[in-house]
């Protein structure tokens, strides 16, 4: 058995600006409109249902709302330099060093803050919260129409 849930129809989104190190565009401070997507498979046994679907769209939009309107920061990048102050944070990826309030800032145990990154960030946070009888469950990132990175695990 298998529930869906659908982000963007149910409104668990987020808007954040982040970049990803390299010789490309993408190195560039940018943004993204998010939405976060879940399936989750599971077995009845004697209820009818698995999971409460309003327990795991809770979930989804914390984290949603935790990552919203902020500056996305890897934290396991070797490349980004950063530098925290009570205040402010300062972060140097090549020649360019950019300062932020830190309050504006989420610091995400990942390398990058690509969709692939992030699917695996958001499964796991997803994981640590949800209760109940899962067995598999897969969260989908996505970045814009059409285009979404997806991580799975399964027990």
């Amino acid at each position: 058995m298998e529930i869906y849930i659908d982000g963007n129809f149910s409104n668990i989104r987020f808007s954040c600006a982040h970049f990803i190190p390299g010789d490309w565009k993408c190195d560039r401070i940018h943004g993204h409109d998010y939405s976060l997507s879940a399936r989750i498979a599971g077995e009845l046994g004697d209820k009818s249902y698995f999971l409460d679907f309003s327990s795991a769209k809770n979930s989804l939009k914390e984290i949603a709302d935790f990552l919203d309107h902020r500056i996305l920061i890897p934290t396991e990048n070797p490349s980004v330099k950063i530098e925290r102050t009570e205040r402010s944070v300062k972060v140097g990826v090549r020649d360019k060093e950019y300062e932020f309030p830190i309050e504006e800032c989420r610091f995400l145990p990942i390398k990058d803050s690509t969709a692939e990154c992030l699917s695996n960030y958001i499964l796991q946070r997803f994981r640590e919260t949800m209760v109940g009888n899962y067995q598999a469950v897969e969260i989908e990132v996505h970045e814009g129409p059409g285009q979404y990175a997806k991580s799975s695990w399964k027990k």
